[in-house]
């Protein structure tokens, strides 16, 4: 029928075309101007219809008739068939990128008659990542695995060593509390879940509460107390929180290969701070060494910022511990143990330990920068500075030590009194003799 249809179109265009130039003879032929008009109505009529029947052209009569084509309308189903064919890779990227778009918004503009399919789609717990640096993990985990099938050693490398190292989720966690909606999403679910959020209404809103019971991702935990606060706020906060002590506590298991899924604890205690939840201190303080022997710095980041001050002995103890032997690992206890320095016998004392130690490099940078930022209340930076000059006290033989620790203890007098600036001469050259101290103990290290 498909095929039948065209050609019976091209046939009475070609008619009508014929006798149309035909009718310019009429004078000749005899033949009634009513005549023509009647037959040129019906054949004007079998072409409507004919064209019609091929599912081409909508006819709208009105006083002026017109010929208006047909917008084919794409279900919600079709939208979320073609974005599970997508992935924006390579070159392609940018382009493919603004055809999810393209497709969440249809989805969007569909409004309440996309909730059904997009909820289906949840339901099978599938999910595309399209960040790049999520792909760029599962990539480098492909190739690890490759690696080992060949009987060579899989190391971690890029952004899934910072990930797992106590240094980088340490960091990572601060970052992830303020995490907000992107123009572009970070996954196929993720982008969904904006989606229904902005179609709203009460269906919309249980759809995401339905699946925030039902996800293992801690990212998407996060995400959901974002969107569903913002519908509801304080609504499901507790639901939220119940979902993060259950995710911490019995961990799904994961083949390794999502980024989301790896960085799921960093979301989780991220909510945990996010609320100030001193709930899970306790079972938190069992988990600062991992089974593999690694510091886990998002629940580092969790204790130092729920318990303040009072996370410091705990942390101090963990970081003498013999086994820990990564220097990530190292400084992700060392920050947060620092951060206390000036006020804290624990924190004083890991700080002469750091200083004085040449082997330990970068820790050492990261001690000195300690004593001129965080309190800078007078009474704190008044305390550093006799720090620092007990320190050069009990080491006079470490020349370039003590020039470090001077100038620190200038910009600390600069800090409380600022008109002792052009006297002290601590400007941009501050920088540089950290810098130079910094890259001297790394030096060291080396050739030791």
């Amino acid at each position: 029928m498909k095929q039948v249809v065209p050609i019976l179109i091209a046939a009475i265009i070609g008619l009508t075309a014929g006798y149309i130039l035909n009718s310019s003879k009429s004078t000749k032929t005899g033949s009634s101007e009513n005549d023509q008009g009647d037959l040129i109505a019906k054949l004007k009529k079998d072409l409507k219809e004919a064209e019609a029947l091929a599912g081409k052209v909508d006819v709208i009569n009105t006083e002026t008739e017109k010929v208006v084509e047909k917008v084919v309308e794409i279900t919600p189903e079709e939208y979320i068939a073609n974005l599970k064919q997508l992935r924006p890779t390579g070159d392609t990227r940018q382009q493919t990128m603004r055809e999810i778009i393209h497709y969440m918004v249809g989805l969007t503009k569909a409004e309440e008659k996309a909730l059904p399919a997009i909820d289906e789609f949840f339901e099978t717990g599938q999910d595309i990542e399209y960040e790049a640096t999520a792909q760029a993990f599962d990539r480098q985990r492909q190739e690890a695995k490759e690696a080992e099938d060949r009987g060579e050693e899989a190391k971690p490398s890029g952004i899934g060593q910072f990930i797992t190292s106590g240094l980088g989720s340490y960091f990572l966690t601060s970052m992830v509390q303020n995490m907000k909606r992107e123009l572009e999403p970070g996954s196929m679910r993720l982008g969904l879940f904006d989606v229904v959020h902005d179609i709203g209404g009460p269906k919309a809103e249980e759809i995401l509460a339905n699946v925030l019971s039902e996800t293992g991702r801690g990212l998407e935990v996060a995400y959901l107390d974002r969107i569903l606060g913002e519908i509801a706020p304080d609504k499901y906060k507790e639901e939220v929180l119940a979902a993060v002590h259950e995710l911490l506590t019995n961990p799904p298991t994961t083949n390794g290969n999502s980024l989301l899924d790896e960085s799921s604890r960093m979301f989780l205690f991220s909510v945990l701070v996010k609320y100030k939840d001193a709930t899970f201190v306790n079972t938190a303080k069992l988990m600062i060494i991992t089974p593999e022997g690694r510091v886990d710095g998002a629940v580092v980041n969790y204790l130092t910022t729920i318990l303040g001050e009072q996370a410091v002995p705990l942390l101090y103890a963990k970081v003498k511990d013999e086994n820990l032997t990564d220097d990530g690992d190292k400084m992700a206890l060392g920050d947060a143990i620092l951060k206390h320095v000036g006020t804290n016998p624990d924190s004083n004392a890991f700080f002469k330990e750091v200083i004085t130690n040449k082997e330990l490099g970068p820790l050492r940078f990261l001690a000195l920068g300690h004593l001129t930022g965080g309190d800078r209340a007078e009474s704190t930076l008044r305390n550093r500075q006799k720090l620092i000059t007990d320190i050069k006290e009990t080491s006079p033989e470490d020349e370039s030590l003590n020039r470090a620790l001077d100038g620190t203890h200038n910009r600390i007098e600069v800090m409380i009194d600022p008109s002792k600036a052009e006297e002290l001469g601590t400007g941009n050259n501050g920088a540089n003799f950290l810098q130079q101290f910094f890259n001297r103990g790394r030096q060291e290290k080396k050739n030791n």
